[in-house]
């Protein structure tokens, strides 16, 4: 069975709760493991995050498209924005995990993390918008 729930939500990082609310509402109708669903909030609420706080140069309210699907043993979570072109997947700062916290630079650790959870992940520009694309196999 196939199923996908969309939220569109404000650029504003207090929507973490609603998008949580949803993702949880979700895992519950999709009977999906609690260790799953751990990695994908967490991946989920990074990205969002990311976002929220970097995407746009303006105050103004942006839409963030949040489609979640499951397909059989799948889990696909695509976060969509109208922000500036952004391929975090080449272009976030890269992470020296076994460096001291002290050294590591800001950035990149959302990104970091969300490439060791999930099973893949995809970015592609389409017209104005950044699609990434989080699989996560159950």
């Amino acid at each position: 069975m196939s199923a996908s729930r969309t939220l569109i939500l404000p650029n504003r990082i207090e929507e973490i709760r609603t998008l949580e609310a949803a993702l949880l509402e979700f895992a519950e109708q999709h009977e999906l493991p609690p260790d799953a669903l751990f990695q994908i909030q967490l991946s989920l609420e990074e990205l969002f995050t990311n976002v929220v706080s970097y995407a746009h140069d303006d105050d103004a309210e942006h839409q963030v498209e949040i489609v979640l699907a499951c397909e059989g043993d799948t889990v696909t979570v695509e976060i969509v924005d109208d922000g500036f072109p952004f391929n975090p997947l080449q272009e976030a700062p890269q992470m020296d995990a076994d460096s001291p916290l002290e050294e590591r630079g800001i950035g990149g650790a959302g990104v970091a993390l969300a490439k060791e959870m999930m099973d893949e992940l995809r970015y592609r520009r389409d017209g104005e918008r950044n699609r990434l694309t989080m699989i996560k196999e159950l």
